[in-house]
């Protein structure tokens, strides 16, 4: 009896020493693993997860620039403006405030932005068409420009200085239809009555050569088709456009 309590007994303590051995493997254990740091930081040795990408925010396209705005350019006076005539203009079918018809022949720019280009139509007016006296003063022909038409397409009005063509002389000319005026009365005196018919008759053929100058004018004043012509500004002109 004696012997079973004490078998009992050993059961009982070793039953109760089995039971706490674990403890201090499980401190070491525990000793022996890293903790994890509070900051969220991997062990040591342990690769880091992948952090979640943040995707980057789209590109903002850039505000379109403004139109350019209207400008305002103004030709200064005294710009020349050389043209070219495209059809013959004289005092025989011209009259004071008739228009004729030009072209640049350079073009009109200002501060590098061209306002009309070389070959644009130039409308001029005829100042003044003199056809002259019937014996004494030459014809004249008188022109200024008017408009040009712009690279844009509309008209500018501007004011230029005039120029004059004058009609050659035709005083040689007059001279010699006097004489043969002449000369035919004096052949008619003299069939008529000799030496002293002759003398009525140059005075009568002279009388009707100055009749005939009377009755006739001198030349023309004429400009030819595709003369250059140069004139200039006699007072600003501006125009606003886009550069």
């Amino acid at each position: 009896m004696r012997s079973q309590l004490l078998l009992l007994s050993a059961i009982t303590l070793l039953l109760a020493g089995c039971s706490k051995a674990p403890e201090p493997a499980k401190e070491a254990a525990r000793e022996a693993a890293p903790a994890s740091p509070k900051d969220g930081t991997p062990p040591a040795g342990q690769t880091p997860a992948p952090a979640e990408s943040t995707p980057a925010p789209a590109p903002q396209a850039e505000p379109a620039a403004p139109p350019p705005q209207p400008k305002t350019y103004t030709l200064a006076a005294g710009t020349p403006v050389s043209v070219r005539t495209m059809d013959a203009v004289n005092t025989k079918n011209t009259k004071t405030e008739n228009e004729f018809e030009a072209t640049l022949t350079s073009p009109l720019e200002v501060d590098g932005h061209t306002l009309a280009k070389a070959g644009a139509t130039v409308i001029g007016r005829v100042v003044k068409a003199d056809q002259g006296g019937r014996v004494k003063g030459k014809a004249s022909l008188t022109l200024a420009l008017s408009r040009v038409r712009l690279a844009s397409g509309s008209y500018l009005n501007i004011k230029t200085n005039s120029v004059t063509q004058e009609a050659k002389s035709g005083t040689k000319k007059n001279m010699v239809r006097t004489g043969i005026m002449a000369g035919a009365g004096a052949a008619i005196g003299a069939i008529a009555g000799g030496g002293k018919g002759a003398a009525i008759g140059a005075g009568i053929g002279g009388g009707a050569g100055v009749a005939t100058n009377l009755a006739t004018r001198g030349p023309a004043a004429e400009i030819p088709s595709e003369s250059v012509l140069n004139f200039s500004l006699t007072a600003p002109a501006s125009v606003t456009e886009k550069p």
